[in-house]
């Protein structure tokens, strides 16, 4: 008897590994890539309980508010 998750799990790394033409050294450079990305992206988001994200209501964090607010620099 076959599991199902199991053989769903099976498929997904099948698929994953026929996307990088089964060249574990590609997937490690994209999983590496990719990951830097996510921690920079996850580095400029809201973290506090009070701060919250842009959204189709109109609501804009705290932060964004103070960064609109800011005059620009001028360069000498």
């Amino acid at each position: 008897m076959k599991d199902p998750i199991v053989q769903e799990v099976r498929e997904a790394r099948a698929a994953v590994a026929a996307d990088f033409g089964f060249d574990l050294h590609k997937f490690f450079a994209w999983a590496k890539t990719h990951t830097a990305a996510e921690r920079k992206a996850k580095h400029w988001l809201p973290t506090g309980p009070n701060k919250t994200l842009e959204t189709a209501s109109g609501a804009v964090s705290p932060m964004a508010r103070k960064r609109r607010g800011r005059p620009a620099r001028a360069s000498a």
